[in-house]
């Protein structure tokens, strides 16, 4: 199973001149924990609900503060939509990110997250496909597992 066949490829983006509290209210209205940011049609970075928090933790205003000034760039993580759903699982648990952006020939085509890989994982063992992907659904459900561990460590 290949990361593009569950990926979302309705990725909400915004650019590195915007302000926190607009992408914010992006994800609020879209029910989604990351916008992807673009410089132009290229990956630039990423904005996720932990930026925001870690920005208005250090005093920064949401409503002034750009996202270039903020987002995750620095070694940011992608893979292709030919990624192989363990080997995407692995990146997030090996890098603790819970957001892969999908980059195909340098464009954005998707985002894969861990909850798109736990949803996977579950329909998978429990949609009663005649040969379920056994060993795919429980690295995705590790994964997430660890992830979660890490966050809650996180937050002691």
């Amino acid at each position: 199973m290949q990361v593009g066949e569950i990926m979302r490829t309705d990725v909400k983006t915004a650019n590195a001149d915007d302000v926190f509290a607009d992408v914010a209210k992006m994800m609020r209205l879209h029910g989604i924990s990351s916008v992807v940011i673009l410089d132009g049609k290229s990956l630039a970075g990423i904005v996720t609900e932990r930026d925001i928090v870690n920005l208005i933790a250090a005093g920064g205003d949401p409503n002034s503060v750009k996202v270039a000034l903020g987002m995750t760039r620095r070694d940011l993580e992608t893979v292709s939509s030919k990624t192989d759903i363990v080997e995407a699982a692995e990146h997030m648990v090996s890098r603790n990110i819970r957001h892969l952006p999908v980059v195909d020939k340098g464009k954005v085509v998707g985002i894969v997250s861990i909850r798109d890989l736990t949803r996977w994982a579950a329909e998978e063992l429990s949609g009663g496909h005649e040969m379920p992907d056994i060993h795919r659904s429980t690295v995705a459900l590790r994964a997430a597992s660890e992830l979660q561990k890490e966050r809650h460590r996180g937050a002691s």
